[in-house]
């Protein structure tokens, strides 16, 4: 069944979007089955699209839109949110060994 499903959330990643985090999103996406769009800063772009979606410049504390349509509407959400929650390049950086070690099991 397809459903429209609408969400906002506050982007908690302490540096802002990474492009890391902007090509996690853009994968996500493309595994997914839904159309799927981000908001913030009166700008609005496809979530595949990596470099719109780093051109809205999404900030710590910034607020975003994200609204998708389709079979995994709501799956594909919530894994864009725990991206906008957590810095990918702090996860996969070697210096943060605990991290580090959670990431790789």
């Amino acid at each position: 069944m397809i459903k429209n499903v609408a969400q906002r959330m506050v982007c908690l990643i302490p540096g802002g979007l990474s492009v890391m985090n902007a090509a996690m999103i853009a994968k996500t996406v493309a595994g997914s089955k839904s159309h799927v769009t981000i908001e913030c800063k009166n700008q609005m772009h496809m979530a595949h699209d990596i470099c719109g979606v780093l051109s809205m410049g999404i900030e710590h504390g910034d607020l975003v839109a994200i609204s998708a349509c389709g079979e995994d509407a709501e799956e594909t959400i919530r894994n864009i949110g725990l991206l906008l929650h957590e810095d990918i390049d702090d996860v996969f950086n070697p210096m943060h060994s605990d991290n580090f070690q959670t990431a790789l099991a």
